[in-house]
């Protein structure tokens, strides 16, 4: 990379920042001024005090890994599951005959009102909780898995036949590779479900994770503290959407 494309991306970083720390100026300075009173929207300072005081004592370690561990398990058993499932019914005819009804039926139907069936089934803890994450990150990855599969240019899938490609190389190389871009946006938004479901499910069931701290907060009306939660699940679905694109450049060099 050279120095020109260094001054580039830290110059559009900068551009970027800037309506964010428009933001933090003026809410700080409704907070300073008084204009808004602490009980409904405290200083930014104060709540930076609180994210740090939960930080440095650990609480926010402890509980922000049980809400990762939760997350990470239901969706990358929904990423596997949704995938292959999605590329079975892409490719069968059959398969997309059977299983579009069943689909279109169950797809708008809220997955957190699974949860008190997910509780008699599994018990309470963890179970009924990454239950709900897989079976809300499962349907946009298995929708988009199955229109990346239809898309793909039949000419292309001719081509690589007529050439002499057999049926795994067509998958592999032609299929595949031309559903990716679309499989990629059912990741991001299977992602971004995962991240509210847990954080929602938490709220309610969960002894621990972010959620259960969201929740504590604003029963006992810490909003220091409740915006500072709010704060770092932002920067972490930031963090998880850069790793997305991360993996997408890496895996489709060419989509750019």
């Amino acid at each position: 990379m050279g120095s020109s494309q260094i001054w580039t991306k830290i110059k559009s970083f900068f551009v970027n920042s800037i309506p964010f720390i428009a933001i933090l100026i003026l809410w700080e300075s409704l907070g300073q001024l008084g204009i808004i009173k602490p009980v409904f929207l405290p200083a930014f300072s104060k709540v930076l005090v609180a994210l740090y005081d939960i930080t440095v004592s650990g609480k926010l370690f402890f509980h922000f890994t049980r809400t990762i561990y939760r997350m990470a398990v239901g969706y990358f058993s929904a990423v596997i599951f949704a995938i292959l499932f999605g590329l079975a019914i892409g490719l069968s005819k059959p398969m997309r005959q059977f299983f579009n009804p069943l689909i279109a039926a169950t797809y708008p139907l809220p997955k957190v009102s699974l949860l008190s069936l997910f509780i008699v089934w599994l018990g309470l803890g963890n179970p009924p909780i990454i239950a709900i994450i897989f079976a809300s990150a499962s349907y946009p990855i298995l929708l988009n898995t199955i229109t990346g599969i239809l898309q793909v240019d039949k000419t292309l899938i001719k081509a690589a036949e007529n050439l002499g490609a057999n049926h795994r190389q067509v998958l592999t190389k032609v299929v595949f590779p031309g559903a990716i871009p679309i499989i990629f946006g059912g990741l991001r938004i299977g992602a971004a479900v995962s991240l509210i479901v847990v954080v929602a499910i938490e709220m309610y069931i969960a002894s621990d994770g972010i959620g259960y701290l969201l929740a504590w907060a604003t029963e006992f009306h810490l909003l220091e503290l409740l915006f500072s939660l709010l704060i770092v699940i932002g920067i972490f679905g930031i963090i998880l959407f850069k790793g997305l694109d991360l993996c997408e450049s890496i895996l489709i060099p060419w989509k750019k």
